[in-house]
């Protein structure tokens, strides 16, 4: 799963996926927007058919933070 994430990450961020670790922050190192941010979760709710509820947004700050709301909601479904 990580592994499909961090491909929408570094797509949505014009990057390598090799240069993402759990510890990349959002913004700072990637440079995402909240535009961006929303663009990564509509991708991994396509992907994985499930919902990221709007509250989890304030807190994904790093790539591992992502990590773990997608996890929490696959867990969850």
């Amino acid at each position: 799963m990580n592994e499909k994430i961090l491909q929408i990450l570094a797509e949505v961020a014009g990057t390598d996926a090799a240069s993402i670790s759990e510890n990349t922050r959002l913004a700072d190192d990637l440079g995402l927007t909240s535009f961006d941010l929303a663009d990564v979760v509509v991708s991994i709710e396509d992907e994985y058919g499930v919902s990221i509820p709007d509250e989890v947004f304030p807190t994904l700050h790093t790539a591992g933070d992502v990590f773990a709301a997608a996890k929490k909601v696959l867990n969850d479904a």
